[in-house]
């Protein structure tokens, strides 16, 4: 189905296709895509942009000869860092506290950025085939520009966005959820522009129904959009707009009663006039003036002279956006979206600490009509995050080493079920309570078959699958935000938990869940190949590449041959030694950051 089309799923009063689930005809509702809302009726369009962008190709440039090593770049470095004719936005930006100032960068080690780019654009680490294939032969621009355009990049990009707005379908109606997510999906797929994206999430139930009041909804956009919270005078005007939204239920035919949210007519007369002396009440003058007055219908209106969100017109959507449109019209909006951006990557406050390249970036991701995708883009291609980690200059500055992270549960785990075969499931970010579609006393055909067409796994009985989940959220993924969102630590805890489960996956102990040997073993060895150094050493080159994405180290390959010499007891066979270089190589520091 084209995007454009996806409109037809906007509200139930809309939506007239049948859908089969069994037996059963429903109308108006598809298990595999419920969304309704205000996310369906933008970006079904042409994309924002169509070619990469520009800036993927710099090259690391020498230091300049003549730079002063200090703090300040002078006229000559600020001439030296002009004649670079430098593409890529964080390269310009960076040059004078870099290059220009005769400091180099650290060499790009090639297997070491192409594992950073595929964790931290498709949540995963590449297999040996990727690292080999699309890593190779091709420019970083490239790769970086089909990464892009892949499902996995959307689905970690929306994954984020769950965790920020904390999806919950026990707080949230899961219509409400899907239609959010597929807003997330078409703003990082390059079809809805960064500031039609905040407008659209501000005024989206899945953002009102989470705040209990008007003042709480104000505060949190400006966290969400500013990366800080409100002053009381932001506070108390922007909450003016929001007065118009409560939160209630609505019966769902199919689903039972959702938590949504309504809109309660203020500043207007009993007859549902607006009036001038009431209008202050939902106006915003902080920013211009800006009053935002809804008018009811009686034929649309519930018992309390509220209305049901869904029965929200598309011209009244777009009044509702009114916060976002303010918000999106600062500069600050825009410098954060850098900001935020250049952390998820770089892992640090880059911009703060480098202040041009914040500019820079900004004036590139406006000229590319707030493609969101244009700061990602320019991000991972740039060289302070191709550069390597290891071995930099030594130096105390951030930006001359490329960055370090821990992964998060998800990236590790699907990176293990990549390596060693899909045991374990997942989880879906939209529907973090499946069990309440599935309860005996609750489900419906409609229910079941959504959970059934969501990410969750399901058994031939119809139960779900939870082996994923549970080690998920205790590492602090999978979250069920019912007040706060995931974690990310290092604890005792979370060691033994992660070593018990390599330990399972790579055999160490009798289970169902331990992988096939022929995954952990070198082409033309067998489980029953009597151990020597010569097989050991394979072994151990073998697992290197399919866990880490690189070659072992002579240190490495010199303490394999004297394991294999001290493996007891004798004789000892290829699968003796493999299964426990897998447990020692997965369950390493490097297995969990990068």
């Amino acid at each position: 189905m084209k995007r454009s089309q996806r409109s037809a799923v906007l509200f139930a009063s809309i939506a007239t296709v049948a859908w089969t689930v069994g037996c059963v005809e429903i109308e108006g509702f598809d298990p595999a895509d419920p969304g309704r809302g205000p996310g369906g009726m933008v970006g079904n369009g042409e994309k924002l942009n169509d070619a990469p962008f520009p800036g993927g190709n710099d090259l690391p440039p020498a230091p300049n000869p003549d730079g002063t090593l200090g703090d300040v770049c002078d006229l000559g470095c600020e001439s030296y860092c002009e004649d670079l004719a430098l593409e890529n936005p964080i390269n310009r930006g960076i040059c004078t506290k870099l290059w220009g100032l005769g400091i180099a960068s650290n060499p790009i080690d090639n297997k070491e950025t192409c594992r950073r780019l595929y964790a931290d654009m498709l949540g995963r680490f590449p297999t040996p085939i990727e690292v080999n294939t699309y890593c190779k032969g091709t420019t970083w621009g490239n790769l970086a520009w089909n990464l892009l355009n892949t499902e996995e990049f959307l689905l970690v990009q929306r994954r984020k966005w769950s965790d920020r707005l904390l999806y919950n379908n026990r707080a949230v109606s899961i219509e409400r959820i899907y239609d959010m997510d597929e807003l997330a999906t078409k703003t990082y797929g390059g079809y809805v522009a960064w500031d039609q994206f905040a407008a659209v999430t501000l005024a989206h139930p899945v953002f009102v129904r989470r705040r209990d009041t008007a003042g709480d909804r104000a505060e949190a956009a400006f966290k969400l959009f500013f990366g800080r919270p409100p002053y009381e005078a932001e506070r108390s005007d922007l909450a003016r707009l929001y007065a118009l939204w409560d939160n209630d239920y609505w019966d769902h035919p199919h689903l039972g009663t959702l938590p949504d949210s309504v809109i309660n007519f203020r500043c207007v007369d009993e007859d549902g006039v607006p009036q001038a002396a009431l209008a202050g009440e939902c106006t915003s003058v902080l920013w211009g003036y800006n009053p935002l007055v809804l008018t009811p219908e009686a034929n649309r209106l519930r018992e309390d002279g509220s209305m049901w969100s869904g029965r929200l017109t598309a011209s009244e959507w777009e009044q509702l956006q009114l916060p976002g449109k303010i918000l999106a019209g600062q500069e600050a909006f825009w410098e954060f979206a850098a900001d935020d951006a250049m952390e998820q990557y770089f892992g640090y406050d880059l911009g703060t600490l480098a202040p041009d390249v914040r500019r820079e970036l900004v004036k590139y991701h406006l000229e590319f009509k707030g493609d969101i995708r244009a700061l990602h883009y320019a991000i991972v291609t740039s060289i302070p995050y191709l550069q390597s980690s290891r071995g930099g200059p030594d130096d105390e500055l951030a930006w001359t080493d490329g960055p370090l992270k821990q992964a998060q549960p998800e990236v590790w785990l699907d990176s293990l079920e990549t390596f060693l075969g899909d045991r374990l499931g997942t989880c879906d970010h939209r529907m973090p309570h499946p069990e309440d579609y599935l309860d005996m006393d609750v489900a419906t055909p409609w229910s079941v078959s959504m959970v059934r067409q969501s990410r969750w796994t399901l058994d031939e009985s119809d139960a779900l699958v939870t082996d994923y989940r549970n080690i998920a959220q205790t590492l602090g993924g999978c979250p069920t935000n019912e007040a706060v969102g995931r974690f990310t630590t290092v604890s005792v805890l979370n060691t033994a938990l992660q070593e018990s489960y390599v330990a399972d996956r790579c055999g160490m102990f009798d289970s169902p869940n331990s992988a096939d040997i022929d995954t952990l073993l070198p082409d033309g060895t067998t489980p029953t190949t009597a151990l020597s150094e010569e097989v050991a050493q394979d072994i151990v080159t073998k697992q290197t590449r399919l866990f880490l994405g690189r070659e072992p180290t002579g240190e490495e390959l010199a303490r394999a041959a004297t394991f294999s010499d001290a493996c007891a007891p004798k004789p000892c066979t290829a699968e003796d030694f493999a299964r426990p270089v897998c447990f020692a190589i997965a369950s390493s520091a490097e297995g969990l950051f990068y």
